[in-house]
């Protein structure tokens, strides 16, 4: 959510948008040794053992009941209803339903270690409440003051509260070296491409279109958008467009339509202004929506005309914005948008498509579907096995909260989870309780690479001297439940972002 400006510059060979800093980069993970088929996989040299996960699996052509997942070398080499015959594959009986890990193409991570902040009151525009006194006081202010010498523990607890929420892939960062992610991060360091060198992915997000008032820096956002998108390197163009319900909102989606840059590499993040006929020419030209419900209800009273957007045929993914307004994570997100499902659109989005908008989805928009976002063998195994019913899989997912999270996995390593699944993983010396709501999870700190207590430790009196605290990694009740009651839009009828 926070402002930059765009420039022009090289990068190698390539030209590139300068960015501003706005959430953490991330890299790839070790592999998998196993000693046996009971025995703790020592993941510092992870790959080379197999390993297969048991529950009920949701695959992209359906759901298997009592199924496997089997992974080596970071990667899904077989779905099945039969347990595979694998030589020294360790089976973890998950007891859980397994579904792809969460790509988030919308948030700010670093500014994730600040509280919850409610205005109070609603905008027209992202630039009236970014100048607010009270969220500069609140917010702004004291963030500005602590990046500079806290940034990396800034990212890795923001991680931190995306990974509890089941999210393994995540969108916007800077590029410092101290920042090695505990999520992919997918437009810095996703370590899809072979590569762990920053500023080499091929997906960029652009926070601020330039005003209306610069006209040459208009032109040359023309110019580099129009190069990403003819570039077949690049496969995702991720623009803050339209956030806010007045005329400049809107002003701004029609200047990327006057200039022919909707286009399917494109993704307009919020839209919250577009009427039917703008996500007809979006669907037209397949460019794709990022709908955040709880932050545009929080600030605007309104968020995306969902409906419309699906008349139209625009491929939707559901993303928290941030945790400041937004959802907490993903799974506070889902909630949200359940929620809007039932009251709004009548019930109009099945389970399926409400999940299907934090896996498959947003992995689409990003370009990255040949990575993660499916559970299907050739992808990354980047996974997330919560608890529930498995007669109703897709449902208990979309309830979920973070007490429910059994297991994320990127890259095929157990990284959080329940302690009884992450010891069948990890030595208990590789692991550290943590309380996440309420609910006693375990972090596998040598993959990891940090401690959440030492971050916290650290953290937090820099956060008490600015005068407020660090946020919890979950709310309670996931965190949907203290949402305020807006309303929405022109529609007098109060919506809870309560689930």
């Amino acid at each position: 959510m926070m402002s930059l400006h765009l420039l022009p510059r090289r990068l190698g060979r390539l030209a590139v948008l300068a960015l501003a800093p706005a959430v953490a980069a991330c890299g790839e993970r070790d592999s998998l040794v196993a000693t046996g088929p009971d025995a703790a996989l020592p993941m510092h040299a992870l790959g080379q053992a197999p390993l297969v996960l048991r529950g009920t699996v949701v695959t992209p052509t359906g759901v298997i009941k009592h199924g496997y997942v089997s992974i080596d070398g970071g990667r899904i080499v077989a779905v099945s209803a039969r347990l595979p015959v694998i030589p020294g594959a360790v089976t973890i009986n998950t007891e859980g339903i397994i579904v792809p890990g969460f790509v988030d193409v919308h948030n700010h991570v670093p500014w994730n270690v600040l509280p919850r902040w409610t205005a109070g009151r609603t905008f027209t525009n992202r630039n009236q409440w970014r100048s607010d006194p009270d969220h500069l006081r609140i917010v702004g202010e004291p963030f500005a003051r602590l990046l500079p010498s806290h940034v990396c523990d800034m990212n890795a607890w923001g991680e931190l509260r995306a990974l509890v929420g089941g999210t393994t892939s995540s969108m916007t960062t800077q590029p410092v070296p101290c920042i090695h992610g505990l999520v992919r991060n997918l437009d810095f360091n996703s370590g899809f491409y072979g590569t762990t060198e920053l500023n080499r992915e091929h997906v960029f997000n652009v926070l601020d279109l330039p005003p209306a008032s610069d006209p040459d820096a208009r032109a040359a956002f023309v110019g580099a958008a129009r190069f990403f998108t003819a570039n077949p390197f690049y496969e995702a163009l991720v623009m803050h467009v339209a956030e806010g319900t007045d005329a400049a909102a809107y002003e701004e989606f029609a200047f990327l339509q006057s200039q022919g840059l909707l286009n399917p590499k494109g993704a307009v993040i919020h839209g919250i202004p577009l009427g039917a006929s703008d996500f007809q020419a979006m669907a037209a030209a397949g460019t794709a929506l990022v709908w955040s419900p709880r932050s545009n209800l929080e600030l605007y009273a309104a968020t995306a005309d969902v409906g419309a957007a699906l008349d139209a045929g625009v491929e939707i993914a559901l993303a928290p914005d941030w945790a400041i307004t937004g959802g907490g994570n993903m799974l506070d997100e889902l909630a949200v948008a359940a929620r809007w499902n039932r009251e709004r659109l009548g019930g109009r989005l099945s389970d399926r498509q409400l999940l299907e908008m934090v896996t498959a989805a947003p992995a689409r928009v990003a370009g990255v579907d040949d990575e993660v976002g499916a559970i299907r063998a050739g992808l990354r195994a980047d996974l997330l096995v919560v608890a529930g019913n498995h007669n109703a899989p897709y449902g208990a997912v979309v309830a979920a909260t973070t007490a429910a999270v059994r297991l994320v996995l990127v890259g095929g390593v157990p990284l959080y989870g329940d302690r009884a699944l992450m010891e069948r993983a990890w030595a208990p010396g590789d692991l550290e309780d943590v309380l996440v709501a309420g609910a006693p999870k375990t972090l596998a700190t040598r993959a990891a690479a940090l401690e959440v207590a030492a971050v916290a430790g650290r953290l937090q009196p820099a956060l008490l001297a600015e005068g407020t605290s660090l946020a919890p990694l979950a709310e309670a009740a996931g965190g949907a439940a203290q949402a305020s009651r807006v309303s929405a839009g022109n529609d007098p009828a109060p919506f809870s972002a309560r689930p």
